[in-house]
């Protein structure tokens, strides 16, 4: 058995973020559970800059290469040179046995580590597949790496072997040379592409025994020149920090880098634990908007049933590894924001059988339902007929597994691969029979973002905020706020949009209660709130009071009659005594829509279809029914607030 030696110290993130920049130009990985749901993702990290050999998995055995002086001495050694020729390709002995092999040929510790990453065909390793020549990925076993603990602190980690002059040979893996791109890169679809495809997909779903699919296009782009993807990736982990960060450089020219939500598989010491990840929305930009978004995720059942497909087919994968009785649903639709999106997680908890390792649950559960389908062999043909482009790396795993058995597994998903100067990003979603292609489209395109930002390249923004953002708005206004609950509120929120406020400057902002003689004679006037009541009531509206509705949240809707567009709907926050309600009707007949004016525009309406911003064309002149400057109005109320003064400037 092969011992080898090891020295810890202490280290501070400032070197271990030096050991990441080297990744841009040297073999290595970084694998980091950096966020997720307290009490369920283990907080933690580790770097591997230093490996000693570097493991090309194949579908048909390992090709071995020294990276360090320490692993050409390892080469040397009787037991790894056996071990090397057995293992190579077309040797007969399959890739797994030999990575266990390799493992059981030293002294268990938990610092002897293979960290590295493995594609999509991972599943192609299990002992019943086909053995073919095609490459699935890569892993290191390191000599020199960086590990952080949940505390945050980082400490480094050195082995040797005794005995041997380990000289130092640098990278043994020179990069690829970037080519020289003749065109520029293409996506698997033009924009509703990929819905089509969807389309085409839920006939299988009808017409076959598939209970889920999960489909998936890339998204490709000329990677700028001296960008460094190291940068993109700390770009990547500030902003959208997840249970599995992953840098890999491959030492042979291709670099993949991400933040995925879910975490596979967690081994420790004989238990396992798998956190399945499905049910998406978009996270809106705020507490409120947060707040919504959640419900909406928890209130939506195609996502729920898609979470509980997931988890029963990751049960039926794990079960014949699990002491009879011992896994179990142990959480349930757990609520995870992420940077752009809300996910809802399950997990999975289980005592694998005696003679049963992290190896055998890696294989079992690769290519999981979560980014294939139920059932699974059903689903990879589906995904092979049906997908554009072959998947590489998407759907793949990162990849930890130590001396002592314990195993981190992640899924290799929101990921960006760069080979030859081009940078591909690979999305998709669960389906089952009743999805709708639309919304899955747009899902798709949402979950790129991140990387796109991460990587320099110019996003869309909504469509309101570069509308609003184009129009003037005045420099200064003035400000009446007699009896208004919320004045500072409504002072701040103006001063925080740039606008000066100044007695006599027009247009003017009005909230609380007003005079009936200066009604009547207001002009390019933005009435909040009491005062808006005021105002449609003296114009003809019928307002009548109705029992106080505070801190209440409504869901506003803008109309074709406002002066920009705007496609996703917005929350607001009201705080109002009064209602506008329908012309009297005779009492056998329901009220109908709010009475208008002919001279006054809709432009927001509830849920229900009654106004909530009303516009003037005559006196120009808009009163908004919601508190655009409470906390509960996300940012598109403000800019109503900010085209309301520019209109009536």
């Amino acid at each position: 058995m092969i011992r080898l030696s090891l020295v810890r110290r202490a280290a501070t993130a400032a070197e271990a973020a030096l050991a990441l920049g080297r990744l841009d130009q040297s073999p290595g990985m970084y694998f980091g559970v950096d966020a997720g749901i307290q009490g369920l993702h283990p907080l933690q990290a580790t770097l591997v800059d230093k490996p000693a050999l570097s493991l090309a998995v194949l579908g048909n055995g390992l090709r071995v290469q020294a990276c360090s002086g320490l692993g050409r001495s390892l080469l040397d050694l009787p037991a790894l040179k056996d071990w090397a020729a057995a293992s190579a390709p077309n040797a007969g002995r399959h890739a797994i046995v030999s990575l266990r092999w390799l493992m059981g040929l030293f002294e268990p510790l938990p610092e002897l580590m293979l960290q590295g990453a493995l594609g999509f065909n991972a599943h192609r390793l299990a002992p019943a597949a086909v053995p073919s020549t095609d490459p699935v990925g890569t892993l290191f076993l390191a000599e020199g790496f960086w590990q952080r603990d949940g505390q945050g602190q980082w400490t480094q980690v050195t082995l040797s072997l005794p005995g041997s002059a380990c000289d130092d040979m640098g990278s043994a893996l020179a990069p690829a040379k970037r080519l020289s791109l003749a065109h520029e890169p293409r996506d698997d679809h033009a924009p509703g592409g990929y819905a089509d495809m969807v389309t085409r997909a839920l006939g299988y779903l009808h017409e076959q025994a598939l209970v889920s699919l999960t489909l998936s296009q890339s998204y490709r782009r000329r990677m700028p020149e001296q960008s460094s993807v190291v940068q993109a990736f700390a770009r990547l982990c500030d902003v959208n920090p997840a249970p599995v960060t992953f840098f890999l450089n491959d030492g042979a020219g291709g670099r993949l880098f991400g933040a995925s939500p879910d975490l596979q598989l967690v081994v420790q010491r004989g238990d396992v634990e798998s956190f399945p990840v499905c049910g998406t929305v978009a996270r809106e930009p705020d507490p409120v908007g947060e707040a919504q978004s959640c419900r909406a995720l928890l209130n939506e059942e195609v996502d729920a049933a898609s979470l509980a497909i997931c988890s029963d087919a990751l049960r039926n994968d794990l079960a014949p590894l699990c002491q009879p009785g011992t896994l179990r649903l142990t959480d349930r639709q757990r609520l995870m924001s992420m940077a752009t999106v809300v996910h809802t997680v399950d997990r999975l908890a289980g005592r694998l059988r005696p003679g049963v390792d992290a190896w055998d649950a890696l294989v079992a559960t690769a290519a999981p339902a979560m980014v294939t389908g139920t059932p699974r062999q059903l689903a990879i043909k589906a995904i092979e007929q049906l997908e554009a482009s072959p998947r590489g790396w998407y759907g793949g795993l990162a990849v930890q597994v130590n001396g002592c058995g314990d195993a981190l597994v992640g899924t290799i998903l929101r990921a960006a691969a760069i080979r030859d100067g081009v940078v591909e990003v690979r999305t998709g979603g669960d389906l089952l029979a009743d999805s709708s292609p639309p919304r899955e489209e747009q899902e798709s395109r949402l979950k790129a973002i991140s990387l796109w930002r991460a990587l320099g390249f110019e996003v869309a923004q909504n469509p309101v905020a570069e509308a609003v953002a184009a129009w003037a708005l005045p420099a200064v206004i003035s400000l009446q706020v007699e009896a208004d609950p919320f004045p500072e509120s409504l002072r701040d929120t103006l001063l925080g949009l740039g606008l000066g406020i100044e007695p006599g400057a027009v247009p003017s902002v009005v909230a609380g209660k007003v005079a009936p003689s200066e009604i009547s004679v207001m002009v390019n006037t933005v009435a909040i709130g009491d005062a808006a009541f005021q105002m449609l009531a003296q114009a003809g509206f019928n307002v009548v009071p109705v029992v106080p509705e505070h801190g209440r949240l409504l869901r506003c809707t803008v109309t074709a009659q406002a002066p920009w567009r705007q496609a996703s709907s917005f929350v607001a926050g009201r705080y109002a005594g009064f209602s506008l309600h329908a012309q009297p009707q005779p009492q056998a007949q329901p009220q109908t829509q709010p009475q208008t004016q002919p001279d006054w525009q809709v432009w927001v309406i509830d849920a229900s279809g009654n106004p909530l911003v009303l516009a003037s064309t005559r006196r120009r002149v808009v009163c908004i029914l919601f508190r655009p400057d409470s906390l509960l109005s996300g940012l598109q109320a403000r800019q109503v607030l900010a085209a309301a003064l520019t209109y009536c400037a």
